[in-house]
C-alpha cells in the first residue's frame, strides 16, 4: 500500500489531493479569525497601545475610525450587533474620552458619535500595535509572499463585503 496515504482515517491514493483548496481555505480563514479575535490577543494589543477599555468597545472604536461620525444604530449595523448592545460600548468610549456626541448634520434632533482627538490617537496606537504584531507573524516571509498574502486578503474581504451587501 505504498501508493496510499491516510486521510481522515481513510486510505486514499497518494496521487489524490489530501485536501481540497476550498476546505483548506475555509479552515485557515476560520482559524485565523478565531485566533486573532481571542480576547487575550486583543487585550495584549490593547495593552501595548495603552488602551484600557473592553474589547467590544475597542471594536467600536476601530469601526468609527473607518466610518467617521455615525449614528449609534448605524454603528451597530456595521458591527453586526444588535442596536441595544451598542449603547454600552459607546458609553465606555465616552468615559474613556475616545468619542464625542455631535448633532447629526442630516437631522438636528438625532446625534452621531465620532472620534475625539484622544480616540483618534488611541486608534493610531492600536493600529501600530497590530501592525507590529502582523510584522512579527510575517517574519521570514519574502516581500513577494507578503504582497501576495495582502492582496489575497483584500480580495477575500472585498468578496465578503459584496456578499453581505447583497444578502
Amino acid at each position: 500500500m505504498a501508493n496510499e496515504v491516510a486521510c481522515y482515517n481513510q486510505l486514499v491514493p497518494a496521487t489524490a489531493p489530501l485536501e481540497d483548496t476550498i476546505v483548506r481555505a475555509e479552515r485557515a480563514l476560520t482559524d485565523l479569525i478565531r485566533l486573532f479575535n481571542r480576547p487575550a490577543v486583543q487585550r495584549r494589543l490593547m495593552a501595548q497601545a495603552d488602551i484600557a477599555i473592553e474589547v467590544s468597545a475597542c471594536w467600536a472604536l476601530g469601526r468609527l475610525g473607518q466610518l467617521g461620525p455615525s449614528r449609534p444604530s448605524d454603528l451597530a449595523t456595521s458591527l453586526g450587533v444588535d442596536a441595544s448592545s451598542i449603547t454600552h460600548r459607546v458609553q465606555a468610549l465616552e468615559r474613556a474620552g475616545y468619542v464625542e456626541r455631535l448633532a447629526d448634520p442630516a437631522d438636528g434632533r438625532a446625534c452621531v458619535v465620532g472620534l475625539s482627538a484622544a480616540g483618534a490617537a488611541a486608534l493610531a496606537r492600536l493600529r501600530a500595535a497590530r501592525g507590529a504584531f502582523i510584522e512579527r507573524l510575517l517574519t521570514g516571509w519574502e516581500d513577494e509572499e507578503r504582497n501576495t498574502f495582502s492582496l489575497a486578503l483584500d480580495r477575500v474581504r472585498e468578496a465578503l463585503e459584496k456578499e453581505i451587501r447583497e444578502a
